[in-house]
Formats: C-alpha cells, structure tokens, sequence
C-alpha cells in the first residue's frame, strides 16, 4: 500500500506537537503541584512498587477519559517513570502519563473541558485552577490535585483550528498526568519495573 506523504507529514508534526506541548505544560506546572510525600524536613516519600503506581496512573487516566465523554482518537503511549528531583534514581521516582484526544470537534472539547470542571472534584480532585493559561493562545487549562491519590493533572484544550494557514492541526485536549514523588520497597531498585 503507497504511503500518502502529507498524511505521514501531518502524523508526524502532531505528534511533535503533542511532545512539545506536554513539555511546556511541565515547564509551565512543574512536575507536580501535589504535596509530595516526603516533602516536609525528616521525612521519606512512600515505599510503593512502580508497577502499583503506574497502573493507578493508567486507572486515573482512564476515569479521565470516562469524564471526558467524546469518541475522539488517543494517544497510545502509556505511563513512563521519570526522576524526582535530586533524589537517588536508583530509588526514588515520580510516573509521568501525558496523553492527548483529537478528532472530535472543538465545540464539543469545550463542553468536555467544563464536564472535567464539575465532575472531578465529586471524584476526590480539588480544582486548583480553571481558565486561560499563561500561553500566548490562552488556552483553555485545568489544573487539579489529589491528594489521596497523590497524583496532580493539568489538562489543557488548544484549539489550533483558528491558525491561518491552511491545513492546520486539529484541535487537542492535552492531559499530564504526574504522581508525587515515592521511593521503591526496600531491596527494590526503580530499574527493576
């Protein structure tokens, strides 16, 4: 089968978008607004297996989706381990899920965002932050934190669909999804997952 080479082009600058995007929102919120254990003077962050928190990072992600309620296309990478901070790599690690839904129109993204807005508080999120973010498009963002779950998301609607040229990108709901920081059980290494 001969392969379109706009269409392969338009794949590959999406998912470059998509990086760069999760990337800026790292940058914009930091790894984690969540408290992270082990954040107070004399204390260590808790001992959970990587396996255990990346599967509840995939649980969240998916409850996500559920409240998102569109029938869109998803990005297919899955949870990934990442450092914390300074800490000892070998031991200590936060699991990072950036993901993104597109092909779904941008009217319909709006109302998916303002579902987000309403229902993951009654989910156990507390809303740190709803509206434009500090990008020069003002994109829509949330921004929550669980507690319990020591997890925080920051979830941004970026509608490339008003940019002038033609051919643009589709619009995009970005979800970053990070954990606080926790430490393997002892005998365990991070490498080891």
């Amino acid at each position: 089968m001969p392969v379109d080479p706009i269409a392969l082009r338009r794949k590959r600058v999406k998912c470059l978008f998509v990086v760069l995007s999760v990337g800026a929102s790292i940058m914009l919120t930091g790894c984690s607004s969540v408290k992270e254990s082990g954040s107070d003077p004399g204390s260590v962050p808790d001992a959970r297996n990587v396996s255990e928190v990346r599967g509840e990072a995939r649980g969240i992600s998916s409850i996500v989706l559920d409240v998102i309620d569109l029938k869109g296309e998803v990005s297919k990478p899955g949870p990934g381990v990442s450092t914390c901070g300074d800490k000892d790599s070998d031991k200590f690690y936060v699991i990072h899920h950036p993901w993104s839904l597109t092909g779904v129109p941008v009217e319909d993204m709006k109302k998916a965002m303002e579902r987000l807005r309403k229902n993951l508080p009654r989910k156990g999120w507390k809303i740190v932050s709803y509206g434009p973010d500090a990008s020069p498009s003002k994109s829509l963002e949330l921004v929550a934190d669980s507690a319990e779950k020591k997890f925080s998301i920051s979830i941004r609607l970026l509608d490339r669909t008003k940019r002038a040229s033609p051919g643009s990108l589709e619009a995009l709901i970005s979800v970053d999804l990070t954990s606080a920081c926790f430490q393997v059980p002892e005998g365990k290494a991070v490498d080891e997952y």
